[in-house]
Order: C-alpha cells, then sequence, then structure tokens
C-alpha cells in the first residue's frame, strides 16, 4: 500500500470518526433537553426526589470503581455527573455557572 493510499485511507477513517462525533453529540443534547424539559415540568417535590436518587446513584457507582480501582470508571461517572448536575440547576431555574 503506498503512503498515498494510506494517507486517503487515514483520512476516510478521520472523516468518519467525525461523522460519529457530530451524531453522538446531537444526541446527547436531544436527551439534555428532553431530560431538563421533563424535569423542569416536575413539581418542586418530585423533582428534588429524582434528582437525589440519581445523585444516590452516582455515589454508589463512583464509590464502587474506587473499591475495584477502576479508574477510567470513575472518570466517566465524574463525568456524567457534571453533565446532570448542570442539567438538574436548569431544571430547577438555575444558572449552571453558580456551582
Amino acid at each position: 500500500m503506498s503512503e498515498s493510499d494510506q494517507l486517503q485511507e487515514l483520512l476516510q477513517r478521520v472523516a468518519a470518526l467525525e461523522a460519529r462525533e457530530k451524531s453522538l453529540t446531537a444526541a446527547s443534547n436531544a436527551y439534555q433537553a428532553i431530560i431538563t424539559t421533563l424535569l423542569g415540568n416536575l413539581d418542586k417535590q418530585e423533582r428534588d426526589k429524582i434528582i437525589a436518587m440519581i445523585d444516590q446513584a452516582h455515589e454508589i457507582a463512583y464509590a464502587r470503581a474506587i473499591q475495584r480501582c477502576n479508574e477510567p470508571q470513575k472518570q466517566k461517572i465524574k463525568q456524567a455527573d457534571d453533565i446532570a448536575q448542570r442539567m438538574f440547576m436548569f431544571a430547577q431555574g438555575k444558572n449552571s455557572l453558580q456551582r
């Protein structure tokens, strides 16, 4: 395989990865909008109860990842928690930058 062919194959792979990233970003944004809207339309008591349950689930998952010394899992949980907290604050009518 020539260098030109290898470069062309590499460029095709990069284009496929970029397309996948766009698709995942769009899906993530859609899910965030749906979850935020659903939470925002619940009464405060019910919304707070759901948020507390999700927070507790994240804490349990994070503790298990620590216990198992699973650094990649810890990082994924931290990132998911950061996103969830921003959605919760938005659903509660708070500025997500206040955290």
